[in-house]
């Protein structure tokens, strides 16, 4: 019930006037005004005036408030008076509908997934209720994604005349977690058209495990002006020891480049991260075809030699007493190949069940 007609009120003094009250929210008077009319023998427009803001106990610019007034000379028992409100403005909209060129049928029924002996898994659906005047004539529009990731992502797959698709394994991450949907709409050989179905309940199965350490789902998208994004997925353990790049060939007979610089995002709920890099794309046709290879790559570290000597302990340590009451620690140094390398000796003494020790550093060519 709208605002006004709930909050109509009106009463009669049984003579000849009728007195009626009601409110509208202000932004709908704004764009739309109403008028009230009595229906007796015909539908009577009646007199309002809009009451004053004192007179209101409710906030006056959320209400409009009015007090309408008219005559009439038919009172008594068994004589009801009828109210309507009408807008000022004709608000009308038409529409003639062909009903085999509007169709949108009800979702597929009884999506499931069967692991086929193969190793493929198998996606089977039926054909939505009361479609059968449709008979097989239906384009089907198949999604599938891992648990994890947006609809928005999903491969999508777009069938004819069909209630079943083949996933390969070559189409699946292995180890991972995937749900299926699927919608229907009319094909043009059925003679009606209209737009897809509600999606269909999901479907959900699990891929097998792989061997979890080679490089997975690698997959390129060119954006069609200068760049072929690649990316691909990694376990993030292995990515503490290894280096992965992206190399590529534009053409067969190119030299081969790597792609630089690779950029890494860890991925939610499993042990893996994916990294992916742009290829800057020149000169490019719809001939053209990208060579991609992601593998590791050798690291390499240069230490100069002269800098990281460490040489071996001196050999035969040993102390004697001298005339004068000291003690003279005495040892056989390691000869280097080159002679004019000093070395440097720090010696340390404590005595016997102490930590504590003294350090003295003595250079000696």
């Amino acid at each position: 019930e709208s605002i006004p007609m709930k909050s109509l009120s009106c009463y009669n003094d049984y003579s000849s006037q009728v007195t009626c009250t009601w409110m509208e929210n202000s932004e709908a008077h704004a764009l739309v005004g109403m008028v009230l009319y009595q229906r007796d023998n015909m539908n009577n427009k009646m007199l309002c005036k809009q009451q004053a803001a004192h007179d209101l106990h409710e906030a006056p610019e959320s209400y409009v408030h009015w007090v309408c007034r008219t005559t009439k000379s038919n009172f008594g028992m068994g004589v009801d008076d009828t109210y309507s409100f009408k807008p000022t403005k004709m608000l009308q909209e038409e529409l003639n509908v062909g009903l085999f060129q509007n169709v949108q049928t009800l979702p597929p029924q009884n999506l499931s997934v069967i692991l086929m002996s193969s190793g493929d898994f198998l996606l089977t659906w039926k054909a939505p209720d009361g479609s059968q005047g449709l008979g097989n004539a239906l384009d089907y529009e198949v999604t599938y994604k891992r648990q994890w990731e947006s609809w928005e992502k999903a491969t999508s797959l777009l069938l004819s005349n069909t209630t079943h698709h083949s996933l390969g394994q070559k189409d699946l991450v292995p180890d991972s977690s995937y749900v299926a949907r699927v919608r229907a709409r009319p094909g043009r050989a059925s003679g009606f058209s209209g737009q897809y179905s509600e999606w269909s309940t999901e479907a959900s199965w699990e891929t097998p495990e792989g061997s979890g350490l080679q490089p997975r789902n690698l997959h390129c998208l060119f954006n069609g002006v200068d760049h072929l994004t690649c990316s691909w997925e990694v376990k993030k353990a292995i990515t503490t020891s290894v280096l992965f790049g992206l190399f590529f060939r534009a053409t067969p007979a190119s030299a081969e480049e790597e792609c630089h610089p690779v950029h890494e995002e860890a991925l939610p709920h499993v042990p893996y991260v994916v990294q992916s890099c742009e290829i800057p794309v020149s000169n490019s046709s719809s001939q053209s075809q990208y060579h991609v290879s992601v593998r590791a790559k050798t690291e390499e570290k240069v230490i100069e030699a002269y800098r990281n000597i460490k040489v071996l302990p001196p050999a035969n340590v040993s102390v004697t007493v001298t005339e004068n009451q000291e003690y003279e620690l005495r040892w056989i140094k390691h000869t280097l190949n080159y002679g004019f390398i000093k070395q440097k000796y720090q010696v340390e003494y404590w005595k016997n069940n102490q930590n504590e020790k003294v350090s003295l550093r003595k250079c000696r060519s």
